[in-house]
């Protein structure tokens, strides 16, 4: 599709499988793997059909996970994640990294950087459109470089 010139700006795509681990943290890491190997085979084949620079793709989860352990393993947190990849992504990590030493006061990581500021900055540096007209107030939650 991506190839086809069908105007197609945006596709959303759900990763198949149950990353909802909680005690299997083993599971998850196989599950991670396999996240890893398709992204890296979708990347090699945009780039094999020459469709890379036009093509950045947004990865993130909905929850996070605790740092501590509960009993069951992990549960869900507020420390969740989201990357950009792609020939015109910038490098580098964009946010600080959570302290595993400051925790807030339900035992989640504290929040680096919000989603919000990650969607409202790729939504006006990739594809050009005011983030306040998808996302209210956006304008508030600022913005960081991701895209060159």
């Amino acid at each position: 599709m991506i190839q086809k010139p069908l105007g197609i700006r945006v596709a959303d795509v759900e990763a198949d499988g149950d990353f909802d681990t909680h005690d299997d943290q083993a599971e998850l890491g196989e599950l991670l793997v396999d996240v890893s190997e398709c992204l890296s085979a979708f990347q090699a084949d945009l780039e094999a059909r020459g469709v890379a620079p036009r093509t950045l793709t947004l990865v993130w989860s909905e929850f996070g996970r605790r740092p501590e352990e509960n009993g069951s393993g992990t549960d869900h947190g507020a420390g969740g994640l989201a990357w950009v990849m792609g020939d015109r992504a910038l490098p580098g990590v964009h946010s600080d990294y959570p302290n595993l030493s400051q925790l807030d006061d339900e035992d989640n990581l504290q929040v680096t950087i919000d989603f919000r500021r990650v969607y409202s900055s790729l939504l006006e540096q990739w594809l050009g459109t005011d983030a306040n007209a998808v996302i209210p107030k956006s304008s508030g939650f600022g913005r960081v470089a991701l895209v060159a």
